[in-house]
């Protein structure tokens, strides 16, 4: 188990980040480009099948850099990028928690006036740029922890 956890860690970062770049590059322009009817439509039938997604790219990251944290020697550079990663992943989770999802929710209730929705959609958009730009460093943490070997206790 003890071989498998930091590319785990690397692999679901990294996958987590491409979650995040397929939903950014893949659906903002949509969501801009289309009328609001079509967007909420869209949105409410088929952005839940991103979740599965997200699910099995973060949790293993979210795992892996707790295990891999605390595993590693305390003050070293390797467990200070563990933390990041940690910290990286936390930080996506915490904009998606307090900002994405409420704003998911009010999409999916298509009850929105045209000047909320257009409100709503930005503020959705500037959260989701800053979850790649979380998934982004905690992704490039877990591979630049990954490449440190364990420094010796003194």
């Amino acid at each position: 188990m003890k071989d498998i956890m930091k590319p785990l860690t690397v692999i679901g970062s990294a996958a987590f980040l491409g979650v995040m770049l397929a939903i950014g590059f893949g659906l903002v322009p949509f969501f801009y480009l289309a009328d609001q009817g079509a967007f909420e439509d869209w949105f409410a039938d088929y952005f839940v099948f991103f979740l599965p997604a997200v699910f099995i790219t973060s949790v293993p990251a979210f795992i892996g850099s707790i295990t891999l944290m605390r595993r590693s020697p305390k003050e070293s550079q390797e467990r200070r990028r563990w933390r990041n990663t940690l910290l990286g992943l936390v930080f996506v989770y915490a904009i998606t928690t307090a900002v994405s999802l409420p704003l998911n929710i009010a999409f999916w209730s298509r009850e929105l006036t045209d000047t909320a929705f257009v409100t709503s959609l930005g503020l959705w958009t500037a959260a989701h740029i800053l979850r790649i730009a979380g998934t982004g460093f905690a992704a490039y943490s877990a591979y630049q922890a990954s490449q440190l070997t364990k420094q010796p206790h003194a």
